[in-house]
């Protein structure tokens, strides 16, 4: 349904980073043998805080694809959200660039407007995005309600 905004690792990126990894693990694992669990426990409690930082971190806006950004006279209407709330703020993350906590709210606050300025075709893709999520959202010129 949706496609990574990064792009994929190479083999050889794949391999490094694999033989880093090792590395570290034997480092760590090596350590705490000989008495040092307390970085062990450093590493272990470190791990789970970065994942949930990279879910609830906005987005970076220059990672949003230049074809969510065209200007223009148009604007995405996000109606209702529909049965998959998860798939649907997703979306708004995906094409808007917003964070977690924000893309939440603007599904909260719903029918509300996801996105201004944008060209037709933009306004399209975004509202087209949303629907494939099952929210029901629709591009309209500005000054249409």
């Amino acid at each position: 349904m949706t496609t990574p905004m990064t792009t994929p690792m190479t083999g050889t990126q794949k391999n490094v980073t694999l033989a880093l990894n090792g590395l570290l693990l034997v480092v760590f694992v090596g350590s705490a043998l000989r008495g040092g669990w307390w970085l062990l426990l450093l590493v272990l409690a470190i791990s789970p805080a970065m994942r949930i930082y990279r879910v609830y971190r906005p987005a970076d806006p220059s990672r949003v694809a230049e074809r969510f950004t065209e200007p223009g006279g148009h604007r995405v209407v996000l109606q209702v959200a529909g049965p998959n709330p998860i798939a649907v703020i997703r979306e708004i993350r995906r094409t808007t660039g917003l964070d977690l906590r924000a893309a939440k709210q603007l599904l909260d606050e719903a029918p509300t407007i996801v996105k201004e300025n944008l060209s037709e075709s933009s306004a399209g893709l975004v509202a087209d995005h949303l629907q494939k999520a099952g929210a029901r959202a629709l591009a309209a010129p500005i000054g249409e309600k």
